[in-house]
């Protein structure tokens, strides 16, 4: 990895000054292919209803479903529409689900006079013992119970379930199934190392002097200005940085924050960045970055964003799809939300009940119809990186890239291997008293 590069060399930091001024070429990205087109707004208009969106997710989600449920329970077993449905009859039903919850936040109960309640205090969850989950299709909808986790599912999930509806009108399920893992390109392979550096949350404008630091740290390793000979020419091997979302603070929302671009950056907004608030939340303006938008190196790209790097195809959000899902299920860990998002096949389920976003009607760009190498979400608490593997020898690298300001911490992701590795900074205060390390941590 980067470290173990940059290890193997002589240590010249300490050493009297070389002869020769050794100049680390950075390393160019052979082929790089922009697939956020689906994400871009055209002509917009909100004088559409949401249900659009519904029906044409379970339309193109409907085929997959099918599939997998003849290859989880055999043919044999008979897939129906809820209208179709017999009492004690055992089959399959492919439908959307509602998730029924008592502490949902809805700004009708709270404005309410006729039951005068007082508004709910924030939660980091809203799940409760009485959600219950209900099954819908085009026509119909019916309660399920039985055999499923009511609180790890989230409302918007497409879904099959196998089971009977009993006598008072409920469907028991016996087993339920997702779409499973999108197909996925090979990636082509690579005989060197190259990087992607995936930062998120920079916050800047936030006024933290860590903060600060790390950041200068961060553009110094990336541009080569820190470290010795071995630092420098591994800094020449990252090939791209992708900055995923919230590159501004919550309190600020004008500033030009990047002013040089030694190597190509992609820009991502964010929830706090001054671009529209549902998703797919399109390019901040160049206006912003008066100073930046001189340099070719920049571009700025859609949340979600997706592009194909050296034949290693990257898919990202700056991370409100994982916040959501977390705040209605009981799932704790962002990568396993992550996993589970693959597995269902969409990338953002709860949209558009309690996340924004545009009115869809035609088609759903959220749904995955090709498997990523890499799959990565912004503003997560803590780093973390797992890699998996379908049946169909889909391997993805799920990363859970940590926000900047809180953790002072990035990822660097190999091309060629997939490995993922943090690389941390930190700063110290007057109060400390260990001056000893600096807390560059690669």
């Amino acid at each position: 990895m980067f470290s173990e590069q940059a290890a193997q060399r002589a240590h010249t930091l300490l050493s009297p000054p070389s002869a020769n001024n050794a100049t680390f070429a950075r390393v160019p990205v052979a082929t790089y292919t922009n697939c956020s087109q689906p994400f871009r707004l055209g002509e917009r208009s909100f004088s559409r209803q949401y249900a659009h969106i519904y029906a044409t997710r379970l339309i193109h989600m409907r085929p997959f479903l099918v599939t997998r449920a003849q290859q989880h329970w055999g043919s044999g077993v008979q897939t129906k529409q809820l209208c179709e449905l017999q009492p004690g009859e055992r089959c399959c039903v492919v439908g959307t689900l509602f998730k029924s919850m008592p502490l949902q936040p809805s700004i009708l109960r709270e404005v309410s006079e006729e039951h005068n309640l007082t508004p709910q205090p924030p939660r980091s969850k809203y799940i409760h013992p009485d959600d219950e989950l209900i099954l819908e299709d085009e026509l119909q909808r019916i309660r399920l119970e039985g055999s499923i986790d009511v609180s790890t599912l989230v409302t918007g999930t497409v879904l099959a379930v196998l089971g009977s509806v009993r006598d008072d009108g409920r469907f028991l399920v016996e087993d339920h199934c997702f779409a499973g893992l999108a197909p996925q390109m090979p990636a082509r392979p690579l005989d060197l190392d190259r990087f992607v550096l995936l930062v998120s949350g920079l916050g800047l404008g936030g006024g933290g002097g860590d903060s600060l630091l790390g950041t200068q740290l961060l553009v110094d390793v990336v541009t080569g200005q820190l470290g010795d000979e071995g630092e420098q020419c591994s800094a020449a091997q990252v090939s791209r940085v992708i900055l995923a979302g919230n590159l501004l603070s919550h309190s600020t929302q004008s500033r030009d924050s990047i002013n040089k671009a030694s190597v190509p950056v992609d820009v991502m907004p964010g929830e706090f960045d001054p671009t529209n608030y549902t998703l797919p939340q399109q390019p901040l303006h160049p206006c912003m970055f008066p100073l930046a938008t001189a340099y070719s190196t920049l571009q700025l790209v859609t949340n979600p964003y997706q592009a194909t790097i050296d034949g290693v195809r990257f898919l990202g959000t700056a991370g409100q799809n994982v916040s959501d899902i977390f705040r209605y299920s009981s799932m704790e860990d962002h990568l396993a939300i992550l996993e589970w998002t693959l597995q269902v096949r969409h990338m953002s389920p709860t949209a558009p009940d309690t996340l924004g976003c545009y009115p869809f009607y035609k088609t759903d760009p959220f749904i995955f119809l090709e498997c990523p190498h890499v799959y990565f979400c912004g503003n997560t608490p803590s780093f973390g990186s797992k890699i998996i593997r379908g049946p169909e020898d889909q391997t993805v690298l799920l990363v859970a890239v940590p926000d900047f300001s809180a953790t002072q911490t990035a990822c660097l992701v190999n091309l060629r291997s997939l490995a993922c590795q943090p690389i941390s900074f930190s700063g110290f205060g007057a109060e400390d008293e260990d001056l000893g390390g600096l807390g560059l941590g690669l």
